[in-house]
C-alpha cells in the first residue's frame, strides 16, 4: 500500500528545500511514452489535463527535528508518462527515470471534531471516485514551502484563508506504491466547522465531503475501506492515529498498513 520513508512530525520552520537541476535520466524508449500517452489521453472525454509545472523530489534527510528536501523541475505531462500511467519503468531503468513530483496531502481537522476528506469526482486524471485527503502537488510558484503548498490547495478546494488554520503538521514522507509517487502528509485543524466547509467546498475535483467521526471504531472502519479509500488517505488516518490514540496503536496497524521501511533515502 505504502512505503514510509520518515516520520514526523515537522513544523514549518522545520522543513527546508533546496533546488537543483533535473537529474531524471532520458531514455529515448521512455520519452516516447511519455508523448505518446499524453496524446492519448488527450483525445479521452471528460479527462481534466493541464501540462503544469511540478516539483520533483531528488532526494531527502529526515530527522525527528528536521526534513530536508532536494527539489528540480518536472511537468504533470512527465508524471502523467512515467507514475501514472508506466510506473512499472521504475523497475526496468530505476525510479530515477520517473517523474517523481512531490505531492501534498492534508487530513483536515474542523472545529467541532470531524476529520474531513473529499470524494474525488470521476472525472480526475487518478483515484476517481475514491476518498482521498485535500491533496495537490509543490509548485515552483510555491518557492519550496510545503506549508505553502497545503494552504493554496486548502484555499483552492475550500475558500480557507490562513486565518482559518490554527494547527498545521507534515506527519510524515511516504510513497503510494501504486504511483510510486512521494508524498507529505499533512495534518490542519481548522475554526470552520464541518457545515461550514462542506458548504464552501469546489466541486470540480471532489463530487463530495466525506466525514469521519474523531473515534476509535470510526477511524479503525475507515481505514479498512481499501476500495474507498486511496492509499494515501489510510496512511493520513494512520498518522493521524498515531497522534490521537497513541505509538502502541500506531505499531498495532503497521502489520495491516504493509509498508516498508527504507532505511536512507535512494540516490
Amino acid at each position: 500500500m505504502l512505503t514510509l520513508d520518515a516520520i514526523g512530525p515537522w513544523t514549518a520552520s522545520q522543513v527546508r528545500a533546496s533546488i537543483q537541476a533535473d537529474s531524471r535520466p532520458r531514455v529515448d524508449a521512455v520519452e516516447r511514452l511519455i508523448d505518446q500517452s499524453w496524446r492519448d489521453a488527450l483525445q479521452q472525454p471528460g479527462i481534466q489535463l493541464f501540462d503544469g509545472p511540478m516539483c520533483r523530489l531528488e532526494s531527502y534527510a529526515a530527522d525527528p527535528g528536521s526534513l530536508n528536501l532536494t527539489l528540480s523541475p518536472t511537468s504533470y505531462r512527465i508524471f502523467f508518462g512515467t507514475n501514472m500511467r508506466y510506473p512499472e519503468l521504475a523497475g526496468r531503468y530505476g525510479r530515477q527515470i520517473l517523474a517523481n513530483p512531490l505531492g501534498v496531502s492534508c487530513l483536515l481537522e474542523t472545529a467541532d471534531d470531524w476529520l474531513l476528506l473529499g470524494r474525488r469526482s470521476d472525472s480526475v486524471a487518478y483515484y476517481p471516485d475514491r476518498v482521498h485527503p485535500f491533496a495537490g502537488a509543490l509548485e515552483p510558484a510555491d518557492n519550496g514551502d510545503v506549508f505553502a503548498a497545503v494552504r493554496r490547495e486548502l484555499h483552492e478546494e475550500l475558500a480557507l484563508k490562513e486565518s482559518h488554520l490554527t494547527k498545521m503538521q507534515c506527519l510524515a514522507l511516504v510513497r503510494d506504491n501504486l504511483l510510486n509517487q512521494p508524498e507529505l502528509i499533512f495534518i490542519a485543524r481548522s475554526n470552520r466547522t464541518l457545515r461550514q466547509l462542506e458548504r464552501l467546498m469546489d466541486h470540480t475535483e471532489h463530487r463530495a465531503g466525506h466525514p469521519l467521526a474523531v473515534t476509535l471504531p470510526a477511524i479503525e472502519s475507515a481505514m479498512t475501506q481499501t476500495s474507498l479509500l486511496t492509499p494515501i488517505a489510510i496512511g493520513s488516518l494512520w498518522f493521524w492515529g498515531s497522534q490521537r490514540f497513541g505509538q502502541s496503536w500506531f505499531d498495532r496497524h503497521a502489520a495491516t498498513m504493509t509498508t516498508t521501511m527504507t532505511a536512507a533515502p535512494e540516490p
